[in-house]
C-alpha cells in the first residue's frame, strides 16, 4: 500500500516539478541589444569603472572617452578635457 501511495504522489508531482524549471518569460533583451548597450556605455565613458570608483567620477568618464576614441579611431569630438590638458594631449600625457 505504501508503494502505491508513493507512486501516486510521484506521478502527481511530475507536472508541477516540470513547470518549476521551465522558463516562461524570456529575457526582454536580445544578445545584440545588450552588446549595443555595452558599446554605447563604453563610448560614453561609463565603463569600465573601478570597484572603488563607482559611480565613475567626471575625470574617469573623460579618461574612458579618450581611451575609447583612441581605440576605435573616432575623432574625439565628444571627448572632454582632462586635468586642464586638451583632449588629444591628455591621453598621451597619461601613457
Amino acid at each position: 500500500m505504501k508503494l502505491l501511495t508513493a507512486i501516486a504522489v510521484a506521478a502527481l508531482s511530475l507536472p508541477f516539478g516540470a513547470n518549476a524549471f521551465a522558463q516562461s518569460n524570456p529575457s526582454g533583451l536580445t544578445r545584440a541589444e545588450v552588446m549595443a548597450q555595452l558599446q554605447q556605455a563604453q563610448a560614453e565613458g561609463l565603463v569600465p569603472a573601478r570597484n572603488n570608483d563607482y559611480p565613475p567620477s567626471d575625470a574617469e568618464i573623460a579618461r574612458n572617452r579618450e581611451i575609447y576614441a583612441i581605440q576605435h579611431g573616432t575623432d574625439g569630438a565628444g571627448a572632454t578635457k582632462t586635468a586642464g590638458a586638451p583632449a588629444g594631449q591628455a591621453g598621451a600625457a597619461s601613457n
